[in-house]
């Protein structure tokens, strides 16, 4: 992974306000290059005030490092995760951040052509560091922030960055924390009952198994769902994915500097390979075997209440599964995400299928995709480099897959343009487009 690099440097005396010239990169990407009206060339810095940063940050760490994306965010979330929210009547560089467990997604979206204003950011990306490096980074930066300052400002500034080492060195305290930005909340926002709640189902499962169902179903009730859905889970159908995992794993590991997806597919095809079926579609008895399950359990059924799908269990217990879908191709996609669950948890005793975008679910959900349409086996099928709409009906039905699983295939492999995926874009680097990119990073 490419490491952050925030530079801030104080602008010549005098100086009252405290502005500084900030420069933010990961790796080679410079997410603070821009154009400055009546300028010739670009610049890589933007001028901003160093103190209202330094209090954004500090106030909003736990959720910058913890708080994941999940659906369309809400006014909450935007103020804690988008740099534009700082305000005080700045320019400020248009990056979201956000946190995915090990690591911190970085989002930059470019200001339009003719766009008015005092400057016009340039750098589209979707750029990620690892948590650790993101910290490291973050703390340079508050320290620099201080010494930028306005006079006024550092004494105020040193005290919240006090409190927030602290919290953060006490695991208790910090172990708070992190719930409650999982949660969505600031600091102290969320009802003590539920943190007690989720404390309760952590000392049970891995936490990190707990928060990717909390993330999903955020709120006040999450643990309630949670905890009901365990219950429904643990009555469901008994499944065995270790041999399953012992295919998918029998390669040696990818480095992790590898994106999930890539893990995926190099999974789904070892897997594949494993059961001697590299292309052929696998139907429900064959995709059932590989979790020592029932066919029927694949085929459609009543959807169940639960907002997310569970593999629940581990290495030495009962394993069990929930799978909340009513078609039958949406149920095996969720049974294929499942088996992926498994492997990249290493079979941990709790595994949700959701529609967040965290690299578990991500990993699943390229995994569900190479399990049960790869890509060998679907463009020997279409045998053409322009598929109809009618092409694409034809292989979801082969393959029994939903349609849009088609499509994500051949545009993940560029054999089909992504505006085919239902969401035409008037620009190939706009907003949507990088929202898309963001979910599959």
């Amino acid at each position: 992974m490419n490491t952050l690099q925030l530079v801030l440097r104080p602008c010549p005396q005098p100086n009252p306000d405290g502005i500084a010239e900030f420069e933010m990169a990961v790796g080679t990407t410079l997410l603070t290059r821009l154009i400055r009206p009546k300028t010739n060339g670009t610049v890589n810095s933007v001028r901003i005030p160093a103190a209202p940063m330094g209090f954004w940050i500090a106030d909003n760490w736990w959720r910058l490092r913890w708080e994941p994306k999940s659906g369309v965010p809400s006014d909450s979330w935007r103020m804690a995760h988008e740099m534009n929210a700082i305000g005080h009547g700045h320019a400020w560089p248009p990056v979201t951040i956000w946190g995915d467990r090990d690591r911190v997604m970085l989002v930059s979206r470019a200001d339009p052509s003719g766009t008015a204003g005092p400057v016009r950011f340039l750098a589209n990306a979707v750029t990620f560091v690892p948590g650790s490096d993101f910290e490291a980074a973050m703390d340079q930066l508050l320290e620099e922030t201080v010494s930028a300052a306005p006079t006024t400002d550092q004494i105020a500034l040193k005290a919240v960055m006090e409190a927030l080492r602290l919290e953060r060195s006490n695991p208790e305290h910090a172990t708070w924390r992190r719930i409650e930005a999982v949660c969505g909340y600031g600091p102290d926002e969320a009802p003590e009952t539920l943190i007690t709640q989720i404390l309760d189902l952590e000392a049970q499962y891995a936490p990190a198994d707990v928060e990717e169902a909390v993330a999903a179903a955020p709120g006040d009730d999450t643990a309630t769902t949670l905890s009901t859905s365990i219950n429904q889970a643990a009555s469901g159908a008994t499944v065995d994915f270790a041999t399953a995992v012992r295919l998918a794993t029998s390669n040696p590991a990818l480095p992790n500097r590898f994106e999930p997806w890539v893990m995926a597919e190099a999974a789904a095809n070892a897997l594949r390979q494993g059961v001697g079926q590299p292309t052929r579609p696998l139907l429900n008895a064959r995709l059932a075997e590989l979790g020592g399950i029932s066919a029927r359990h694949l085929g459609n059924h009543q959807p169940a209440g639960s907002p997310y799908a569970i593999r629940l269990g581990g290495k030495d217990r009962r394993q069990t599964i929930l799978l909340t879908a009513r078609w039958s191709h949406d149920r095996r996609f969720q049974f294929a995400r499942a088996i992926g669950d498994a492997i990249w948890s290493n079979n941990s005793s709790l595994g949700t299928i959701s529609s967040i975008a965290t690299s578990r679910q991500k990993f699943q959900r390229a995994f569900a995709a190479a399990l049960l349409c790869p890509e060998s086996g679907l463009t020997e099928f279409l045998d053409t480099t322009n598929p109809t709409d009618s092409d694409i009906t034809e292989a979801a039905r082969r393959f029994h897959v939903n349609e849009k699983t088609v499509r994500s295939v051949l545009v993940n492999k560029h054999l089909m343009e992504r505006r085919r995926l239902g969401e035409p874009l008037s620009d190939p680097l706009d907003s949507s487009r990088l929202e898309e990119l963001a979910d599959a990073a």
